[in-house]
């Protein structure tokens, strides 16, 4: 009986742990009934290499030429030559499919230059921890960014740099609604590059569609390089020397270079790593929905078995104690990752909290407002320290200047400090933003 017992707790939990969970971007991709790669102007489809010609429509898109994404100025327009209309991407894709039976559930592959690449420093970081954080940093990552970005990254990485991907929000969703527009569903997007990129070897990529050219390197599934040229650019002997001196680097490893859709047709792998694939929020929506409905069907289920066994008496009591013990261990094993991500985050504030509390005087604006409320009175001395300032002047009104001190909500705290005659004055007054008391009470409590 108690092995009988010990044979259902381990199927419930490998169940809870495998299905409850779930992960609604393994299961978009494990959804995915067809893959096509856009290349040139065509569109491939990956199992057999059937192409179909796109009729192209030219929008502006990402200039990884200056790293920066579409601009408002002509020289930035001139850098780059344009995306396919996501309406003729979704367009030639029914086409290729109309002999389909049921509704497709689409992978796209996009050419690389439509993704952008930077490498962070995040260790201790993962899951939705690692997204988080790199996300609420592309305001200094992409400074001349101003539009929303999509990022995929993988939790693998070197001494804590990771790779991460950057696609335009705008162009995910406009891709999702031109497919849904025409019956088919946009499950994952993707560079084309990964899907050639085996996950246990290591070595080189060399995408070189005649317009740009990608380098990407990496080891075991895992990308640690992600190097990117327009082709014209090589004309010019400085990129042309900066570009060799990058590929000088990578001359000992294996480099396999593709130039045609034939060479990814014949290269494609099973599909791509979750971490590097791009999910439209609405195919996400989706999956969730559907997950939530396969855990309500598993938890019926869950609830008939317990019913079922609860009926017995001889078994109710093992089976609650066993089911609890199963629920403790996988809360353990849950918390594990949080409490190592909460440990990484006080460790940084208490390492670096010093540094960006520090209270900043922004000496410029102070002076230039004392200079106003002052409004031409003569000073013999000023100084400025930890937020606090004292005057000395020559006023035939010291009382005037003192009020006037006094209204302005950039100071607090103004008195005269010492006594005052009828032409001198000596007044003490702090800056209202600024309190070393209380950063001092927060970091150095023992100095304070």
């Amino acid at each position: 009986m108690k092995t009988l017992l010990d044979q259902i707790n381990h199927r419930l939990r490998r169940g809870i742990s495998e299905t409850l969970s779930g992960n609604s971007r393994q299961d978009l991709l494990n959804s995915v009934t067809d893959t096509l790669m856009l290349f040139g102007d065509e569109l491939v489809h990956a199992k057999g290499g059937r192409t179909h010609r796109i009729a192209i429509g030219i929008y502006d898109r990402l200039s990884l030429k200056s790293g920066e994404f579409n601009g408002d100025t002509d020289r930035a327009r001139q850098s780059i030559e344009g995306e396919i209309d996501a309406e003729a991407i979704a367009e030639a894709a029914k086409q290729l499919l109309s002999d389909s039976d049921s509704e497709p559930s689409i992978l796209l592959l996009l050419a690389p230059s439509e993704f952008l690449a930077t490498e962070q420093h995040m260790p201790g970081l993962s899951g939705a921890n690692l997204i988080s954080a790199i996300t609420l940093q592309q305001e200094s990552i992409l400074p001349a960014c101003d539009e929303k970005l999509a990022l995929a990254v993988s939790d693998e990485g070197s001494d804590g740099y990771r790779l991460a991907m950057w696609v335009r929000e705008a162009r995910l969703t406009a891709l999702f609604q031109a497919f849904s527009r025409r019956g088919l569903t946009l499950a994952a997007l993707a560079p084309r590059t990964l899907t050639a990129m085996k996950p246990s070897q290591t070595g080189l990529l060399l995408d070189d569609d005649g317009r740009d050219i990608t380098l990407i390197s990496a080891r075991n599934g895992v990308l640690e390089q992600w190097l990117q040229i327009q082709k014209t650019d090589l004309a010019e002997p400085v990129f042309l020397e900066q570009w060799l001196k990058q590929l000088a680097a990578f001359e000992s490893e294996t480099n396999h270079t593709l130039t045609t859709a034939q060479d990814y047709v014949l290269e494609q792998t099973a599909g791509i790593e979750p971490a590097y694939g791009f999910f439209p929020s609405d195919a996400l929506a989706s999956s969730r929905k559907r997950m939530q409905r396969k855990q309500i069907q598993i938890g019926a289920a869950l609830i008939f078995a317990i019913l079922g066994l609860a009926a017995s008496p001889f078994l109710t009591q093992t089976f609650e104690l066993q089911m609890a013990n199963a629920s403790l261990e996988s809360k353990r094993e849950v918390s594990v990752g949080a409490r190592q991500d909460q440990t990484v985050v006080v460790e940084f504030e208490n390492r670096w909290g010093a540094i960006n509390d520090f209270p900043q005087q922004d000496v410029v604006a102070a002076m230039l407002r004392l200079q106003e409320v002052l409004g031409g009175e003569q000073l013999t001395s000023l100084e400025l320290s930890e937020g606090l300032i004292r005057i000395q002047g020559t006023s035939s009104e010291p009382q005037e200047i003192l009020q006037r001190l006094e209204r302005d909500p950039l100071f607090t705290e103004v008195v005269f400090s010492r006594a005052t005659s009828n032409t001198r004055y000596y007044i003490d007054l702090r800056l209202a933003n600024v309190n070393f008391e209380a950063y001092r009470v927060r970091h150095f409590p023992d100095e304070s």
